[in-house]
């Protein structure tokens, strides 16, 4: 990937009505019309323990649904209360350490 491909011009409109509406997609938005940074945000740590976060945080919730659906889990409609929670708390922690990987790769210098 060309690292001098400038970020599309839809970045920041995009990001603020995300932020607005799906803040959690808005920093998705940012990083993947980033142009030719795309690659340096996804080497941050940061980003990518983010992204770890949120799928541990989303894959019990989605595993109970899926075996619920299929009919493999005991209750055929299931209320998982607490892996909700677990999801809701994931998501602000994947955002809050995404958003520390932005803000660390938009203030490295250049010549890193």
């Amino acid at each position: 990937m060309n690292r001098d491909a400038p970020p599309s011009p839809l970045r920041l409109p995009v990001t603020v009505i995300l932020a607005i509406t799906v803040p959690p997609l808005a920093l998705a938005a940012w990083i993947l019309l980033s142009g030719g940074m795309r690659s340096v945000y996804f080497s941050s740590s940061w980003i990518r323990k983010g992204a770890a976060t949120l799928a541990a945080g989303i894959l019990p919730l989605l595993t109970v649904i899926v075996l619920a659906k299929i009919g493999l889990w005991p209750d055929p409609n299931p209320n998982p209360v607490g892996l909700g929670l677990l999801f809701v708390a994931a998501t602000a922690l994947a955002c809050v350490l995404t958003l520390i990987g932005i803000l660390r790769v938009a203030m490295r210098p250049e010549d890193q």
